[in-house]
């Protein structure tokens, strides 16, 4: 067995996004698909808010820039493995663990298809958008929780732009969507809703701030997620209904990933003499599917071993959860700040801020909870 640096903050299944989604469960009176996070319960309405790559130790630092009046504290949980939006996302839309839910990365091999696919767009790369739920009827193995939550209204607020894509109609099944065009819209109807309902769950996700951290300087990052924590702070905090709770998380953090800190690979790299087709997951962590996984072990740890970890495929197995034949045969997951990326289409550029690995950065995140005074 490989050691796993103590640098590396794993994932714990007892205190993440996943148990945060099963205290929703829990709130409402049905039983948990995994353990609870011990907060109160008994709300009859509840806003799950979820601010794309805003991570713990980035919230820390606003909190020391800028005063908010009702955002005061935070705990800390984690995300899952990988630290990245299609897993994330649908560990939180689902309360189950990626070894459940099959959504192991942004790029997967799919055996069953027989193509590397991209699991946000659903489609292999070339083709359009959707591909595998409009015409292979793709789906998940696992309910949503709005599926569980039988008699309790459930609303999605996500951007318009997302209504009615493969993996909207997948996560959002069991739910009401509506759709915004802005932060103020986002905040507004989040708060019409919830004091419109009398027994519901709304789902609020909005990915600004990833956006901007994957192209944009640390300052830009900070005051995107600034911005819209302070239209939350201000409209939406001041004054929850007795009976409401709103909790505020994220799916992943994220980390500053330097140009000179970059591995490029492509189909002509030597890499590929180990490799069967080119690598799935992540530009911080990936999939390696190979034949030889012992020389390719090898190969990584003499030519790589100061930039990354290299775990066989069952050694890798408890990051996610358990085991999934659609984790690599190999796991790479980069060190400090480095990335590994490839060239699958060479229309693959540079990015400033990353996630999808094993950091402090990428893997903590804040859950904040504001409840209205009803307490189970």
């Amino acid at each position: 067995m490989r050691e796993i640096p103590q640098s590396f903050t794993l994932p714990d299944y007892s205190k993440s996004v996943v148990n945060l989604s099963n205290w929703v469960l829990a709130n409402f009176g049905f039983e948990p698909i995994h353990a609870s996070l011990d907060l109160p319960t008994g709300f009859k309405r509840v806003a799950l808010v979820v601010i794309d790559a805003l991570g713990a130790m980035s919230l820390e630092r606003m909190l020391s820039r800028v005063s908010f009046k009702h955002i005061k504290e935070y705990e800390t949980i984690t995300s899952v493995f990988p630290s990245t939006t299609a897993s994330a996302l649908t560990s939180i839309y689902t309360g189950s663990l990626p070894a459940e839910h099959g959504m192991l990365g942004y790029i997967l091999f799919l055996k069953e298809y027989g193509f590397l696919t991209n699991m946000i767009d659903l489609s292999p790369f070339g083709y359009e958008r959707d591909l595998l739920r409009d015409r292979m009827e793709f789906s998940l193995p696992v309910k949503t929780i709005f599926q569980r939550l039988e008699g309790v209204e459930s609303f999605v607020i996500s951007p318009a732009r997302y209504s009615g894509s493969g993996l909207a109609k997948m996560l959002h099944a069991g739910a009401k969507q509506i759709g915004f065009t802005s932060v103020g819209d986002f905040v507004l109807k989040i708060k019409r809703v919830l004091n419109s309902c009398e027994k519901c769950f709304i789902l609020a996700y909005i990915p600004n701030v990833d956006s901007v951290g994957h192209r944009e300087s640390m300052a830009a990052y900070l005051n995107e997620a600034i911005m819209i924590l302070k239209q939350l702070d201000a409209l939406l905090l001041r004054d929850v209904p007795r009976d409401a709770a709103i909790v505020i998380t994220a799916d992943h953090g994220m980390i500053r990933t330097p140009k000179e800190k970059e591995i490029w690979w492509d189909t002509s790299s030597e890499v590929m003499r180990y490799l069967e087709m080119p690598p799935g997951g992540e530009r911080r962590m990936m999939h390696l599917y190979s034949r030889k996984a012992d020389e390719l072990l090898e190969f990584l740890e003499s030519t790589y071993g100061d930039k990354g970890v290299f775990l066989k495929r069952e050694e890798a197995a408890m990051l996610f959860g358990g085991m999934h034949d659609r984790i690599g045969d190999v796991v790479l997951v980069a060190l400090e700040d480095y990335s590994f990326n490839f060239r699958y289409r060479f229309k693959e550029d540079s990015l400033k801020g990353m996630h999808g690995g094993l950091s402090r950065q990428e893997m903590l995140v804040p859950m904040i909870f504001i409840g209205g005074g009803v307490n189970g």
